[in-house]
């Protein structure tokens, strides 16, 4: 299942990051923030894209731990007509949940009203709740890696049993290397790229893929 892959055997020392939310793999289209708006527990939100309506990736505002907090769609937005409406999961946020997990755009004529402002909670100390919720996808590609603290990216694993998350201590990526990843695993508002039969990459030290992915339910 690898390819060209080089990996650093040492034990290291496993340091909580906060996540960065990746855009839509191998998305076409626009790119960037749209307008800020005023009140982020509104009900209803419009954002203006300008001239082009094609498909975008949308970033939006939401409260996280009573702090406003600008995160983006997992993927692109896409509706053809004014009036169609496109569904997605909500932004993740890492360490939270999201309420609604499902969030929808509304094409307008000036480009989309957000339907579903999603609220974040800290999903506590029970790990038993990340690993009910947690989703794997079908995800094609050859990832490069990057700790931008460190000359290493930590690795970790998931129970067969329980599906808890753990550190692997014992190896981990060196920077700048490509790995081929199979699956994305989405667990308590993060994503983790598969790089063997149960060693997993934080999207933290993402640092792009060499080809379009092919994303879709496991």
């Amino acid at each position: 299942m690898r390819m060209g892959i080089n990996k650093l055997y040492k034990k290291v020392a496993c340091s909580s990051l906060v996540a960065l939310s990746l855009l839509g793999a191998g998305a076409v289209g626009i790119t960037g923030v749209l307008s800020n708006p005023t009140n982020v527990e509104a009900q209803s939100l419009d954002y203006e894209i300008g001239s082009d309506q094609g498909p975008v990736t949308v970033g939006i505002y939401v409260n996280v731990d009573g702090q406003q907090k600008e995160v983006w769609t997992q993927h692109i937005v896409w509706a053809r007509n004014v009036g169609d409406i496109a569904t997605q999961d909500a932004p993740l946020v890492d360490g939270h949940i999201a309420t609604p997990s499902k969030i929808s755009f509304q094409k307008t004529e000036t480009g989309y009203k957000l339907l579903q402002v999603p609220t974040y909670t800290k999903s506590g100390a029970d790990a038993s709740v990340a690993a009910k919720n947690a989703t794997t996808q079908v995800f094609y590609e050859n990832v490069t890696v990057k700790n931008k603290n460190g000359s290493y990216c930590p690795i970790v694993a998931f129970s067969k049993t329980t599906g808890v998350i753990s550190n692997v201590t014992n190896r981990a990526l060196l920077n700048n290397t490509v790995w081929y990843s199979d699956k994305i695993k989405t667990y308590d508002g993060a994503k983790y790229y598969r790089v063997a039969t149960n060693e997993w990459v934080k999207d933290t030290y993402f640092a792009g893929a060499e080809s379009g992915g092919n994303i879709g339910p496991q």
